[in-house]
């Protein structure tokens, strides 16, 4: 019996076995994963959000997945156009009452009040509204 089909076999899998994770670590990376670009005029909103509500909420556009507080791409994607001025708005306004009154506060764990205030909430809550479940 011939040695050769199994040194051919041996040979190919060595080559498939260091090729194949070459090729996918040089690859690009595929453009619907990782963090959305969103417009400059969102840019500040984004970061407030990744550092204030990043660590509790997922939020694809800003590349974070919490594992306390509710998804908000689930929780806030619009039931309307998502480009609707008026969407955009009442989700916005929604966050708002969010972030200065909290949700449930007076339980133990649930999101308190007042994490961010002022221009810095709205920011966040402009963020949000634009960007959740697109």
């Amino acid at each position: 019996m011939s040695k050769r089909p199994f040194v051919i076999s041996a040979v190919l899998a060595l080559c498939l076995a260091g090729l194949i994770p070459l090729w996918a670590y040089l690859s690009d990376a595929d453009s619907n994963s990782g963090d959305r670009q969103v417009p400059a005029s969102l840019q500040a909103g984004k970061h407030l959000f990744e550092v204030n509500c990043g660590t509790c909420h997922t939020l694809y556009a800003a590349g974070t997945d919490g594992n306390f507080g509710p998804n908000l791409d689930d929780l806030l994607a619009p039931t309307g156009p998502a480009t609707s001025k008026s969407t955009i708005n009442a989700t916005k306004q929604r966050v708002l009452n969010a972030i200065e009154n909290g949700v449930d506060s007076s339980t133990p764990g649930r999101m308190p009040a007042g994490v961010i205030a002022g221009q810095q909430a709205d920011q966040v809550a402009a963020f949000v509204a634009s960007e959740a479940g697109k």
